[in-house]
């Protein structure tokens, strides 16, 4: 990465590189001394150990008020010297020769590379983010920075301009604490107690067999590390974590602003370098319930599962043609019925509104005199028959039948003469009518930005239990009269077969506006770093810009992140090059910013 970086030129500070002060001020001769340092794929992989020892040293808790003290200078490390002499030998040989006449400023990175391993070892799924508050009302205490959390679990932290820059115009900077936590088939790991295991694969990170939390880990780390720095000419900074971005944007709806200083924010919750995102679409959360009772039946259990698809971020890859899990069963599910009438013991599948489900079953009851042979003949035709449709996107598709039962409900019956709890054959047939009625996918796209989804949906949490079944919805639309309209069919048709509609954490479009000063100085500062002009984008994704700029007048917004890959899926990936470059990009931007 050495040649973009002095291509580029680094930020105009005399330490620009993330180094502790003790390191850089240890000898004389500071150019070749810095020349020698680690790379940043060699501190991509340290272990946790510096990092635990560095937390153990620091400061006792401190009041905290608006005029607190500059921060302590952290303390020389030497254990965490010896533990990087034993990996540079450990490193991998190619990228030692890679980056071996480098300039230094790899290290940038690492120090957000360490930043993302500490919040990463904090299990942060939607819904259970107290931990990773505490932690970050830790950091603002032990360094003397102003800081809230409201009763959400929100966290804004400040920091002054430092340098030349304590008058300039202040920045706000923001990300989201929590995570979506999908893992692969056959695991059974508890994600509320154990976070992922991140792995190195040459320039990615990624975790072992459940998402990596990049979205929007890396935000939080790359703010962090901003906080931390003690030499970095900046403007004023305020940082803002929401909690609950992925299951509605509950805390961007929930924090009050009114005493946000800043009227430029950076959102960090992209994932494309060299793209900024200049607006994003809407969204609401629908969900549609059918009651119904089950009851105690007899015959032959037959359970259906549909797994290895690719599966996705409701966002960004609603357009690419993907197989749902949920509506692959329902499709199968249908054509058997109209062969052989059945009951519907359970229908599983998907556990995030905002991820295309990759698994699902079902299991269901057939009449005891069945000819089951000749049933599952017509099952793998249709199977068949599906596979061939998704040969191009969803290549690991299979589709398994079992006699006898295996899921929860079945189980108890599995090698006898069955009975099970089943719905009447009336709601089975409310059920798979809608199913095979229901809307999905994309619905429009933007005549302005070809290829670009307007209005779309995803059926991302189908379930039953003894009471009915639910079937919830991420409605997207970067027009909000069509997301009305989409939502409208969802409700007319809900009710035609008896059954209720309920709508929670809706947030409104971010408009894309031809005037954006904050964005033009970011577009200037890409263009001197890099030669080239940056991407203008919208996406059909939903980020909290919309949420928070509604809520102060004149807020001007922009979003950018390094590249990432499969989000909200166990295949998810961050490049630790694009980190380097956008973290590069961060810290020029702040210093242009603070002229």
């Amino acid at each position: 990465m050495s040649g973009f970086v002095s291509r580029l030129g680094r930020p105009r500070k005399k330490n620009p590189l993330g180094f502790k002060k003790s390191r850089v001020r240890a000898a004389e001769g500071a150019e070749a001394e810095l020349q020698e340092e680690p790379t940043a794929l060699e501190e991509a992989t340290a272990t946790e150990e510096a990092a635990v020892t560095e937390e153990a040293a620091a400061p006792e808790e401190s009041p905290v008020t608006e005029e607190t003290a500059e921060p302590a200078e952290p303390e020389t490390e030497p254990a965490e010297t010896e533990v990087r002499a034993e990996e540079t030998e450990t490193a991998e040989p190619e990228k030692q020769e890679e980056n071996s006449n480098e300039e230094p400023a790899e290290e940038e990175a690492s120090v957000v590379l360490r930043y993302f391993r500490e919040v990463t070892a904090i299990p942060r799924g939607s819904g259970n983010v107290t931990a990773i508050g505490d932690y970050l009302v830790r950091f603002a205490e032990e360094r003397g920075l102003w800081y809230r959390r409201d009763e959400a679990g929100n966290v804004l932290i400040r920091k002054p301009g430092h340098g030349c820059a304590e008058n300039a115009p202040g920045i706000v900077l923001q990300g989201h604490m929590d995570i979506v936590c999908e893992q692969e088939e056959g695991r059974d790991i508890d994600m509320t107690v154990t976070p992922p295991r991140i792995i190195q694969e040459g320039d990615w990170l990624t975790a072992d067999g459940t998402t990596l939390g990049a979205d929007n880990g890396i935000a939080l780390a790359m703010m962090l590390a901003l906080l931390n720095d003690t030499d970095f000419v900046h403007p004023p900074l305020e940082c803002i974590f929401t909690v609950d971005e992925e299951v509605g944007m509950l805390g961007a709806q929930a924090m009050d602003l009114s005493d946000l200083q800043g009227r430029m924010m950076l959102n960090m919750d992209s994932e494309e370098e060299g793209v900024l995102t200049a607006g994003c679409a809407g969204g609401a959360e629908v969900h549609c319930v059918f009651e119904a009772r089950t009851r105690h039946r007899k015959g032959t259990v037959l359970t259906v599962r549909v797994t290895g698809l690719l599966g996705g971020h409701s966002g960004d890859a609603i357009n690419r043609g993907r197989a749902n899990a949920d509506l692959v069963v329902a499709r199968l599910l249908y054509r058997l019925y109209r062969e052989e009438p059945f009951r519907l013991i359970e229908i599983r599948g998907g556990n995030k509104d905002n991820a295309i489900p990759r698994s699902a079953y079902a299991s269901i009851l057939l009449p005891a005199e069945t000819d089951t042979e000749a049933l599952l003949k017509v099952l793998e035709e249709t199977a068949e028959t599906i596979r061939s449709e998704y040969r191009l996107t969803d290549r690991g598709m299979q589709v398994q039948f079992e006699l006898g039962g295996s899921s929860e409900e079945a189980e108890e019956e599995k090698g006898k003469a069955e009975e099970a709890m089943a719905f009447s054959r009336r709601d089975t047939r409310r059920f798979l009518r809608f199913l095979a009625l229901v809307p999905n996918g994309v619905q429009e796209y933007d005549p302005s930005f070809p290829g670009l989804p307007q209005t779309s949906l995803n059926l991302g949490i189908l379930r039953t239990d003894h009471h009915g079944m639910e079937a919830i919805f991420l409605l997207r639309s970067s027009i909000n009269s069509q997301r009305e309209w989409l939502e409208n069919k969802i409700r007319s048709l809900v009710r035609l077969l008896d059954g209720k509609v309920t709508k929670q954490g809706e947030y409104p479009a971010w408009e894309y506006k031809d005037d954006s000063p904050f964005r033009d100085r970011l577009v200037r500062t890409y263009r001197d770093m890099t030669g080239r002009e940056p991407e203008i984008a919208m996406i059909h994704g939903g980020l909290e810009c919309g949420l928070l700029a509604a809520k102060v007048p004149g807020l001007d917004c922009v979003s950018m992140g390094p590249d990432m890959q499969d989000v909200h899926t166990p295949a998810e990936r961050l490049s630790l090059s694009s980190t380097e470059r956008t973290w590069n990009f961060l810290l020029q931007a702040l210093a242009d910013l603070s002229e």
